[in-house]
């Protein structure tokens, strides 16, 4: 097969003409004929492609001796070829250079008039690129071009890429984010309350520190031991800002209607990689709350709403962001704690531990001092029966964590209310955004290289994908060029 194509440039037409120069395709049809011949098909029209838009690139080119750039003089040197990857394949591109008369860095306007000074691939290359290194590893996602596109790379190709990306969103994220926020679109309309929730999950970092896990009894060498400490454990720090909605009343046939959970109309996540008291974390997670609060029309309840850990409530009861926010303990993490004091009461996995503990979230959820109710309950089983040490000790842990949090545990007032009593969209979001892409086996992850697929994951779990995309092409300046005459 062969094909012949013409272009005319001002029109910007394209013309094919495949000639088939051992007769028709296929002879015969059948499955693999069929499959043969879409591969012909498709090979020879990115063959052409590839040679049309090279030719239409080379027509930009400049044919000028001198340039001026920056208010700087370029003079031409030399021309050298560059290898670009772009969606139909490989194409190699003669390019002018120019440099000053005193030497330094060299300037190539072919490259700068379309993005691509210091890149190796097309800027929609790279974006699909990025795309898939946010979902998979480097080796996955040259199998899955291998499949599906019509390009292929290397390993290192994807990984360079996102290092680059990652080194760009360290610089300039806050600008571009700023951005996106501005042009995207908020349900704000429907939006009844927001809730944000923040939380950690363990990621394995390519550095020195203590192993996770309990230690082994078997006895190891120093060199065994050395190898060990290589690599540690350390939380990645994870927050969703959430939109809800009316709760949606369900009426099945010969019941009466269901109250449930309210809706959730939009997630927004910001994601960090391990760091010493979080700070960097913090300022995005609370720059990305600021922005959220500023367009919601009166009338939004905001609420912060977590785990039973004692940082996140250190930080949030310090933090004025959250002064006018309403706060709640997550609701399936409190009976994580009352199903520990049903244990320690009747025995692990009894009946009547699970009567208890089925009685104890009733009660939370119907009396305004629910709470107190069990913690009530708690108090007279401790105090009226004897226990062995291990299960008084879960009896006692429950009541300390209950009397810890008690004013943050109105789960029927925010039920009646229709807002959002489980932080089920952090929990996703670390499972989602961290513990699916960053917690396979063997993985280790340096704080850069980590921090970068984090972003990646945290825009496509946002569903900010295309106003990412979008927004970082149009983000660099690029210098403005005039000839010498």
């Amino acid at each position: 097969m062969k094909v012949h194509w013409t272009m005319n440039t001002a029109n910007q037409k394209l013309t094919l003409v495949i000639d088939c120069k051992n007769g028709p395709l296929g002879q015969n049809l059948s499955a693999d004929e069929a499959e043969n011949v879409i591969q012909q098909l498709e090979q020879t029209v990115h063959e052409a492609a590839r040679e049309a838009f090279k030719q239409w690139l080379l027509q930009f080119e400049s044919d000028a001796d001198v340039l001026m750039v920056d208010g700087q003089i370029y003079r031409f040197k030399m021309v050298a070829e560059k290898e670009i990857l772009i969606k139909f394949g490989h194409i190699t591109i003669p390019r002018r250079l120019y440099q000053q008369d005193a030497g330094g860095p060299v300037h190539v306007p072919l490259d700068e008039a379309w993005n691509m000074h210091g890149q190796f691939a097309a800027s929609d290359v790279r974006e699909s690129l990025l795309f898939l290194a946010a979902h998979l590893s480097p080796g996955e996602s040259v199998a899955c071009l291998d499949k599906v596109a019509s390009f292929t790379c290397s390993k290192t190709t994807v990984q360079n890429i996102v290092d680059d990306m990652g080194a760009y969103l360290e610089e300039h994220e806050d600008e571009l984010m700023k951005s996106v926020r501005i042009a995207e679109e908020l349900p704000v309309s429907e939006t009844k309350c927001i809730a944000v929730s923040l939380d950690g999950v363990n990621v394995r970092l390519n550095v020195p520190g203590p192993k996770k896990g309990r230690p082994t009894e078997r006895p190891k060498d120093e060199s065994s031991m050395s190898r060990e400490t290589t690599s540690c454990y350390k939380n990645a720090m994870v927050g969703v800002v959430s939109f809800y909605g009316d709760v949606p009343i369900e009426t099945r046939k010969n019941k009466t209607p269901t109250e449930k959970t309210p809706k959730r109309l939009a997630a927004r996540c910001v994601a960090r990689m391990p760091e010493d008291r979080f700070p960097t974390f913090r300022e995005k997670m609370e720059t990305e709350i600021r922005s959220t609060v500023k367009r919601l029309p009166e009338g939004v309840v905001k609420i912060l709403l977590n785990d039973g850990g004692t940082n996140l409530w250190t930080y949030a009861d310090a933090q004025p962001l959250y002064d006018g926010f309403e706060k709640l303990v997550d609701f399936h993490h409190v009976l994580d704690h009352v199903s520990l004091g049903a244990e320690g009461i009747f025995g692990k996995g009894t009946s009547a531990g699970q009567v208890w503990y089925r009685k104890m979230e009733g009660t939370l959820l119907s009396y305004d001092d629910g709470a107190e109710r069990v913690i009530r309950s708690l108090e007279y089983y401790l105090n009226c029966y004897e226990y062995k040490e291990s299960s008084r000790n879960l009896i006692e842990g429950c009541l300390t964590f209950l009397r810890n949090n008690v004013h943050r545990m109105e789960y029927k007032r925010f039920r009646d209310n229709g807002w959002p009593i489980g932080s089920g969209p952090v929990e996703g979001a670390c499972k989602n955004i961290v513990k699916k892409r960053m917690c396979q086996s063997g993985q280790r992850w340096g704080l850069r290289g980590g921090q970068a697929i984090l972003s990646l994951r945290a825009m496509v779990k946002s569903n900010r994908w295309s106003l990412f995309g979008t927004t970082y092409k149009h983000h660099a300046r690029l210098p403005r060029l005039t000839q010498i005459t």
